[in-house]
């Protein structure tokens, strides 16, 4: 009888530690959860996306409302990396960019812009911005969303000119145009009713 009774307190042990074990699996899922609708709230506020598909995307590739004013500079960045390597005059073309848009104030999208300066990002970050910047190009009232869009061109063209070219002739390598062009056909010019 005793040696039941040990069997059974050693059998109900062991069925405690094992829903222990399971109930906080599930209460990490659910902080886990939680913390992720609360930094999807708070990135669509800062960024304005409606698209949950989109702020999802940006999650999962690290950005949250603390260093999306990063992802604004995606562009300028890859134009000055287009012909292979960012020359001194391009970073601070994108440095410049940074500073007239207020990131130097924001420590962690600054840092992971001088990142992105040191060693090229992603190409797939190049997509997500793409898939960002339609989204938000899209929602914006037109004379907005023509303003920013002229506004990154020209920052751009800055940057895909601060080099010069071959001898000073051609500041703009066939690279660099392809990258503008992308842009271009990413935020297009759109109707002011």
């Amino acid at each position: 009888m005793i040696e039941r009774d040990n069997l059974h307190r050693r059998g109900q042990a062991l069925e405690d530690q094992y829903f222990q074990r399971v109930d906080q699996e599930l209460l990490k899922k659910l902080r886990e959860k939680s913390e992720r609708a609360e930094r999807l709230a708070e990135l669509t506020k800062a960024t304005g996306v409606r698209d949950e598909q989109v702020a999802n995307h940006l999650i999962e590739a690290g950005f949250d409302a603390s260093n999306i004013a990063a992802m604004t500079l995606t562009p300028i960045v890859f134009v000055a990396w287009a012909s292979g390597s960012v020359t001194p005059e391009e970073r601070k073309g994108v440095m410049s960019a940074a500073l007239r848009r207020g990131v130097s104030s924001n420590p962690l999208a600054f840092r992971l812009l001088e990142q992105w300066l040191q060693r090229r990002p992603p190409r797939e970050m190049w997509h997500l911005w793409k898939e960002y910047a339609a989204a938000v190009h899209q929602d914006l009232p037109a004379e907005t969303a023509n303003k920013l869009r002229a506004r990154l061109l020209e920052q751009a063209k800055e940057v895909a000119m601060a080099s010069g070219g071959v001898l000073g002739v051609e500041k703009i390598c066939p690279a660099e145009q392809r990258v503008l062009d992308e842009i271009e056909s990413t935020l297009p010019a759109r109707d002011e009713d």
